[in-house]
């Protein structure tokens, strides 16, 4: 909706010169600060009560028995395939399923370490930083002034952000939680290939009402 230019194009020539016109113009930025707030709640919140991403990372570092359990669970989410082998019965096959519980382990590890440095980035990140501000100021601040002056609102303008921005921002954290979600649950997807999915069905839908 935001970058598609024939989505815009279409939409533009259905809705010119009526009353949706101005509705139509206020949708996009509209949407996009429901978009900001989104990220923020699930992304960077660090309520211990939240369910975003940064507090989910807090928690597993609550204790070091946490990370090692979902390092051994990884490590051993193959073992149901070899659960007729036993001590003894072959020992080669032994050998190479202990070899592939280490692999699986390494890839864990190197995991893990990946996302360490990802959420030290995100703490960070300016584009993090923006979005924390106009979640936590936006519609709910008043901005003071010089001694005389009447507060005004917090001007989002000074936060430097854009809709490019946001969305690589945005893309970023579904890389994070997506690695997170390997490394915890065995359950591997494709975060470009969800995004273009996503994007598609949204052009779909908006070239639809366009007709």
């Amino acid at each position: 909706m935001v970058l598609d230019e024939d989505v815009k194009t279409a939409m533009k020539a259905k809705l010119d010169k009526t009353p949706g016109v101005g509705l139509w113009n206020q949708l996009t930025p509209l949407l996009g600060q429901d978009h900001i707030r989104d990220l923020a709640r699930l992304f960077l919140d660090k309520g211990e009560k939240t369910g975003s991403l940064t507090n989910i990372w807090r928690k597993l570092h609550a204790l070091p028995i946490i990370r090692e359990h979902y390092r051994k669970s990884y490590g051993s989410m193959f073992d149901h395939l070899h659960q007729d082998f036993t001590e003894g019965s072959n020992d080669k096959l032994i050998e190479m399923r202990r070899k592939e519980q280490d692999e699986l382990m390494a890839r864990f590890d190197k995991g893990w370490v990946l996302i360490d440095q990802a959420m030290k980035d995100l703490d960070s990140d300016p584009v993090a930083l923006s979005v924390r501000t106009f979640r936590d100021k936006h519609h709910s601040h008043w901005e003071m002034q010089k001694l005389g002056e009447e507060p005004k609102p917090f001007d989002i303008d000074t936060l430097g952000l854009t809709y490019n921005g946001i969305f690589d921002f945005g893309d970023r954290c579904i890389g994070i939680l997506a690695e997170l979600g390997l490394l915890l649950t065995h359950e591997s997807w494709n975060p470009n290939q969800f995004s273009h999915i996503s994007a598609n069905q949204g052009r779909s839908l908006w070239m639809t009402l366009a007709q």
